[in-house]
């Protein structure tokens, strides 16, 4: 009776690891859900610090001047839509570019368990995002602003297919 429960309670184990290591050899690593082409969709504030006049802001829209002060000293500065490749190069496609010509191109890489976009440019400047939600269709990033108000803003993009 005993050695039949014991190798029940092995079959069982078993069966447990081989559906994990299936469910885990299965899954796209976010590497691969990133690359491709993605469009800009929306720019939020997603949290803002209450203390800093930021009860003056309307909306969480944020309005494409205080898009682009926002996005001044970022490399990503007019860039509409974002191109990853596999070998780790970014392509910034700005809007009413001709044939889609890449306006800049720098080095991405994933950083911690995925959730870290990191964003080098010339070997000089970095910029890291929040990756927030990645799916097949849609990539949401955070990052830290200090303009109008300190807090959270949010990029949200949808896949071009």
């Amino acid at each position: 009776m005993r050695s039949k429960l014991g190798a029940y309670y092995i079959g069982i184990f078993l069966a447990a690891v081989s559906g994990f290591l299936l469910l885990v050899s299965s899954a796209a690593s976010p590497d691969q859900l990133l690359a491709g082409t993605w469009e800009e969709v929306a720019w939020e504030y997603e949290k803002v610090d209450k203390s800093r006049g930021a009860d003056t802001l309307s909306s969480k829209v944020i309005s494409e001047d205080v898009k682009q002060m926002i996005a001044q000293d970022l490399i990503v500065h007019r860039a509409e839509k974002w191109h990853f490749w596999p070998n780790g190069t970014l392509s910034l496609i700005a809007e009413g570019d001709i044939n889609d010509a890449p306006r800049k191109r720098l080095n991405w890489r994933l950083k911690g368990r995925g959730h870290i976009l990191l964003l080098h440019y010339n070997d000089e400047t970095e910029e890291s995002y929040n990756i927030v939600k990645l799916t097949q269709d849609e990539l949401t990033l955070h990052f830290y602003t200090e303009m109008q108000a300190r807090g959270i803003a949010k990029i949200t993009f949808k896949r071009v297919r």
